[in-house]
């Protein structure tokens, strides 16, 4: 059994018109930040480096269930996002909730901090998230505040999968650019 085919992962997002390519750990990740990116990015199945849209990494990893399936971390990369400071969680976790009613979306929305309340009101994203909602990469995604980062989760069975639902990752990862441009977190130390 083969793994998750990264280079087929990276040539379906340049179609969509992204730019990325197989990241490295020793080039595309500060040397500063691999421990903190390693469980994200260290996987068997490695990672892609993202060189255009709204994320930066989106690391693939096995997970021994029935068949092939995989966890996928797609990270923000930010400075003053730290795990420990609970304002980072405050602003930035969210996960969706929704009830379906005869196979349609009946009600829907997200939960958790400002960004789930940000991500309820684009109008773009619940668009294209109502579409998708049956898909596996849609059902399962979170948003978490991790140590600089924000980490959008989800899991895939293979990666034209994940192409498929790949702008609406990248959609709420402009809604967390956004937001984090938008206030300060962190302490600026000083005179």
């Amino acid at each position: 059994m083969s793994g998750f085919q990264l280079s087929e992962l990276v040539n379906a997002l340049e179609d969509q018109g992204f730019s990325c390519r197989i990241g490295s750990m020793e080039l595309d990740i500060h040397p500063v930040r691999r421990p903190y990116f390693d469980r994200w990015l260290s996987n068997r199945e490695g990672f892609v480096r993202m060189l255009s849209g709204n994320l930066d990494y989106v690391g693939i990893e096995d997970v021994v269930r029935m068949g092939p399936f995989y966890n996928v971390y797609c990270l923000v990369e930010n400075d003053s996002v730290i795990d420990t400071d609970d304002n980072s969680h405050k602003l930035l976790d969210a996960g969706p909730y929704y009830q379906l009613f005869e196979g349609r979306v009946a009600s829907k929305g997200w939960s958790g901090g400002i960004l789930a309340d940000i991500l309820a009101k684009d109008m773009v994203l619940s668009e294209e998230f109502s579409k998708n909602i049956m898909k596996e990469e849609m059902k399962k995604v979170t948003v978490k505040a991790s140590n600089y980062c924000c980490v959008i989760e989800t899991r895939t069975w293979d990666a034209a999968g994940l192409a498929r639902a790949f702008k609406v990752l990248d959609r709420i990862a402009l809604d967390v650019r956004r937001l984090i441009k938008s206030i300060h977190l962190g302490e600026n130390v000083g005179g």
